[in-house]
């Protein structure tokens, strides 16, 4: 989902990503060089693959009611998720920033709203070290550490053992795919068999085998398990998924 925000009081009308997957949140390099933000060495790893990259601290960012300063954003070039979006991008906003307040995300309406949220759903609590949705899911009998997220448009499973031998696939028959970190190879995985708080789905998904990710074994995909609306509570650290 895009929602609309601004950077201080220079750039308004700016267009952010919503994507609880990610942490910290990122501004893309086109936009921090317009702001003159001074950058500094970072790491950041996506999909399970750490690169060296930049960061900034950015002064003021604003969605909504929300107000977040003084920052700290991974500076990417997002020029290729501005391609495939087919709209400028200033950043992708994680659950650090738009975590300061209880929001709710409707996918039916293409709404972000912020405030009070009903308790309903599926829950998953926040790790403590890194803020992030980390869900038990059991996959096709085996039990996996799944990220929610809100970004990715499918299920995404890492090289993490046992996942790799979820896929009929031979190595090396890789098909192409793209995410935050740029182009990957990945193998289909076909009716995969899911159960989490007592409900079960049946999906496809892809194998990224040549990565790992040592917090969690997967990407889970909001939009393709049909969820209809994210809430998250703010004060409890508490994510909801509602169909």
């Amino acid at each position: 989902m895009v929602v609309e925000g601004q950077i201080g009081g220079n750039l308004q009308h700016q267009n952010f990503v919503v994507d609880t997957g990610t942490s910290p949140s990122i501004l893309n390099l086109r936009v921090a060089r317009e702001l003159g933000l001074k950058l500094s060495p970072a790491k950041f790893a996506a999909l399970g693959q750490e690169s060296s990259i930049q960061a900034a601290q950015v002064p003021q960012v604003e969605v909504g009611p929300l107000m977040a300063t003084g920052s700290q954003f991974l500076v990417v070039d997002l020029s290729g998720v501005e391609q495939n979006w087919r709209v400028p991008i200033a950043g992708i906003l994680g659950l650090d920033v738009l975590g300061k307040l209880s929001f709710r995300l409707d996918y039916e309406s293409q709404v972000l709203e912020f405030g009070e949220v009903s308790g309903d759903g599926l829950t998953v609590g926040l790790s403590q070290q890194d803020n992030l949705a980390i869900a038990p899911v059991r996959i096709n009998g085996k039990v996996f550490r799944m990220l929610v997220d809100t970004g990715a448009d499918r299920l995404v499973l890492f090289g993490n053992q046992p996942a790799v031998t979820l896929s009929r696939l031979p190595r090396g028959d890789e098909l192409p795919g793209n995410g935050t970190a740029g182009a990957v190879g990945v193998r289909p995985l076909s009716d995969l068999n899911l159960e989490w708080g007592g409900q079960h789905f049946r999906k496809d998904g892809v194998l990224i085998a040549d990565r790992r990710e040592p917090l969690f074994d997967g990407l889970m995909s909001v939009r393709a398990l049909g969820f209809r609306t994210l809430a998250y509570d703010a004060e409890n650290q508490v994510v909801y998924l509602q169909k």
